[in-house]
């Protein structure tokens, strides 16, 4: 599955998850995973859009890929430098997530991933949608008639100075990704490498906060297409 990356020069990106054993756990389907035997106790990585959940306070949820759903129980977040409870997270129906943990049957029946590790959430109302496999577009997104560096400076003008990082005189740059959707709208909002909580959140609100673009087309299509982009904190003088 390939998606358009633009790192501000419009650099190309592919995006897939490798089926070989990581230090994470080895990638499986839910079909697969829903499949295992009983005294396989192997790390598992399942991918995939999460489509129900059954409680907040535990953690519980179904997690759905092209081939089926798998039930997760009790999802703790094993981000780097991250330890948010399930509520914390804000994980909700459409959300993609990339989990590891192992398979267990519950009560001799309910096949599980019981004490999953979140190691990657994307948000966004679309995630499970069947991405176009193209180079690159035929015509590229844009912003107020403008590409990536007027939203930039969109965004650096809505910026507000966190008081928590001003008074440690934190400043420097977070870098997020974000997807604009077949219909313009900014989706999957993703800080890939954070500064602090504070400026992290204040990137990610006003990103979000984003007027519709135009969208990216091939083929007379709309298509989806990822971009990367810094968000500098300057300390105010």
């Amino acid at each position: 599955m390939r998606i358009f990356n633009h790192i501000l020069l419009f650099t190309l990106l592919t995006a897939s998850f490798c089926p070989a054993a990581t230090a994470q756990g080895v990638r499986k389907t839910a079909q697969e995973f829903n499949r295992m035997s009983r005294s396989d106790t192997s790390l598992v990585i399942l991918h995939g859009v999460v489509t129900k959940i059954r409680n907040t306070q535990r953690g519980t949820f179904y997690l759905k890929d092209e081939t089926g759903e798998a039930y997760v129980y009790g999802l703790v977040d094993g981000r780097e430098g991250m330890n948010q409870s399930f509520r914390q997270m804000q994980i909700a129906p459409g959300d993609t997530l990339t989990v590891t943990g192992r398979r267990t049957v519950y009560d001799g029946r309910i096949i599980e991933m019981a004490g999953g590790h979140l190691l990657r959430k994307a948000e966004g109302p679309d995630h499970d949608a069947k991405m176009q496999e193209f180079l690159a577009p035929d015509v590229y997104p844009t912003f107020k008639g403008e590409g990536p560096n007027g939203f930039s400076k969109w965004v650096t003008a809505r910026l507000k100075y966190p008081k928590e990082a001003k008074d440690a005189m934190i400043s420097g740059t977070v870098t997020v990704k974000f997807v604009v959707g077949t219909n313009g709208g900014v989706q999957e909002v993703e800080v890939i490498k954070g500064l602090l909580p504070a400026l992290d959140q204040e990137a990610v609100r006003v990103i979000k906060s984003s007027p519709k673009w135009k969208p990216a087309m091939k083929d007379g299509h709309p298509v989806r297409m990822t971009y990367t982009i810094p968000v500098a904190f300057i300390l105010p003088e």
